[in-house]
């Protein structure tokens, strides 16, 4: 059975750069084996004049995940209305019609209610989903909201910034990662066994050992 993994996209400001980067990336989350991809992001404002969590059907390979993400990124309305927490409940709704191992977020800005997306992050735990987040450097407060909702769900928060990392060669290896913790568990990364898989898991463990203190 293929592994399932969500990658979003919540980022505040209409950033191109991060489209076309993870349009780009995103086929090596395929190499590390059965893997399927359901990709969401922010669309156009609706009734409420909320901006919904828009997600797409799972992609079984790296064609057909961009031809979603260029379907998205046409229909997308970034701003101030991205709610992390609403990612993480349309995680919990797919881990109730099925194993979700991990869900992906790249975003740059944490909005909406802290201790209500804890509580969501709660849930997948139980579940057996890991969250992973990819920062965009924005300030502490949006940091260590990230940080908290990476630690209760056991995965991991990474800082980056686009402009000026090497994201091109750091963000790759990431998500790749990623996809071998999805297909394989924990025994994947150790076996890989390089700077990124050794990254998450040490905050992986450490988040591990947290809970059971």
């Amino acid at each position: 059975m293929s592994a399932r993994v969500i990658l979003a996209l919540a980022v505040e400001t209409d950033d191109q750069l991060i489209w076309d980067r993870l349009r780009m990336l995103q086929p090596e989350m395929f190499s590390a084996g059965a893997i399927q991809i359901k990709f969401a992001y922010f669309g156009a404002e609706g009734a409420l004049a909320t901006r919904p969590c828009i997600t797409t059907h799972w992609a079984t390979d790296a064609d057909d995940l961009a031809e979603l993400m260029d379907k998205g990124r046409a229909g997308c309305v970034c701003g101030c209305y991205v709610q992390v927490g609403d990612i993480l409940e349309q995680a919990l709704q797919e881990s109730r019609q099925g194993s979700l191992q991990a869900v992906v977020i790249v975003g740059d800005r944490f909005h909406g209610d802290l201790d209500h997306a804890v509580a969501i992050a709660k849930q997948l735990r139980a579940a057996g989903t890991r969250v992973f987040v990819f920062q965009q450097a924005s300030g502490r407060p949006t940091e260590r909201a990230f940080e908290i909702l990476a630690e209760v769900t056991g995965g991991a928060c990474i800082l980056f910034n686009p402009h000026i990392d090497r994201v091109a060669e750091r963000l790759p290896e990431m998500l790749k990662a990623v996809s071998h913790f999805a297909t394989g568990g924990m025994a994947a990364l150790e076996a890989r066994g390089n700077e990124s898989a050794d990254l998450l898991l040490e905050q992986m463990n450490t988040a591990d050992q947290s809970k059971l203190m």
